[in-house]
């Protein structure tokens, strides 16, 4: 009888013991969260997080309109193709907005950001809130970057995560400026920046007035006339729109197969733009001219510039979809 009485005894305490160290474990990943979270907080002060979440099986921030917002700012601030925002709310570009209305802004590689610092004002924090069936690898995935790190952000010692629970998942670009789309420069009636005033000297040799004029041959004259025509609608790059999404590569057939040009359709740039398409994955870049705006049609869904197949090989593009970056010369 004493044995098993003394065998009660060290049961239960062992049993209070275990307890005792349960709670500790418990409260130790409870402090870890809280740090991760004021830490996220400290990094950005005075900045409040914004909510992501899934749209369309993806993820979206969601925004809501406020007096004087339109497609191109928010594509903007966002740091989103303008096509892909319209895309995503089922509107067009010129679409007015209303106060209060909530967009969907697209959330990927164009705008994710991965690293930051408290010293950083153009970024903000997001938030998600886990929902039924939600694993964290998937949501790492989302958020570019590995499982480990969304982990670390949240201080979390395993990757269980409940329902309801309020991740930091990352930062997104976020422009506050108002400025325009596009940056512009002065320019002369010839076209010249304002800078390059003064063709030529004037000096005096034995008493007589000499003009002394450099003639230059033009580097424009050496360059493919696709890449001419753009370095002249763009002024040499100085006065250009930039864009990054998909490109979607559709057959060249009739009198297109035989052009010089390549030719594209893109719903921004007006009929003949030279556009500079830029594949950022094969260091590669073609120069594209815009035939119309890109065609309604499922093959182009979420496309950003739709760009003839005989392109492909000099992108070094073996797929019918790519990731490019453009630039053109805004619309008048």
């Amino acid at each position: 009888m004493q044995i098993g009485h003394n065998y009660c005894i060290f049961t239960h305490s062992r049993f209070r013991y275990m307890y005792r160290i349960s709670l500790l474990i418990l409260f130790f990943l409870h402090a870890l969260i809280v740090r991760a979270q004021i830490s996220v907080q400290a990094e950005n002060p005075g900045i409040d997080t914004l909510e992501v979440m899934f749209h369309n099986d993806k993820w979206a921030i969601v925004h809501s309109v406020v007096e004087g917002d339109n497609v191109f700012k928010l594509s903007r601030r966002y740091h989103v193709p303008p096509a892909l925002l319209a895309d995503a709310n089922g509107i067009n570009f010129q679409a007015s907005l209303n106060p209060g209305q909530l967009l969907f802004i697209p959330y990927g590689p164009y705008n994710q950001v991965k690293e930051a610092s408290g010293s950083r004002f153009d970024i903000r924090p997001l938030r998600y809130q886990v929902r039924k069936y939600d694993n964290l690898y998937r949501l790492a995935h989302l958020a570019g970057v590995q499982q480990r790190v969304l982990q670390r952000w949240n201080g979390m010692a395993d990757n269980y995560i409940e329902e309801g629970r309020v991740l930091f998942v990352g930062w997104v670009f976020y422009d506050v400026s108002n400025g325009p789309v596009a940056d512009t420069v002065e320019v002369d009636i010839r076209g010249n920046t304002a800078k390059n005033k003064k063709q030529g000297t004037t000096t005096k040799k034995n008493g007589v007035e000499q003009t002394v004029i450099v003639v230059r041959k033009s580097y424009l004259d050496t360059l493919p006339e696709a890449e001419r025509d753009y370095m002249m609608q763009t002024n040499s790059e100085q006065v250009v729109t930039e864009e990054k999404g998909t490109a979607v590569f559709f057959e060249n057939k009739g009198k297109l197969k035989g052009s010089q040009f390549i030719y594209a359709f893109h719903n921004t740039a007006k009929r003949g733009t030279i556009i500079k398409v830029y594949n950022p994955g094969t260091d590669k870049t073609v120069y594209v001219k815009v035939l119309g705006p890109i065609p309604d049609t499922k093959m182009y869904h979420n496309s950003v510039i739709g760009i003839g197949s005989s392109a492909k090989e000099l992108l070094m593009v073996t797929e019918e979809k790519a990731w490019c970056e453009l630039k053109y010369a805004p619309a008048q």
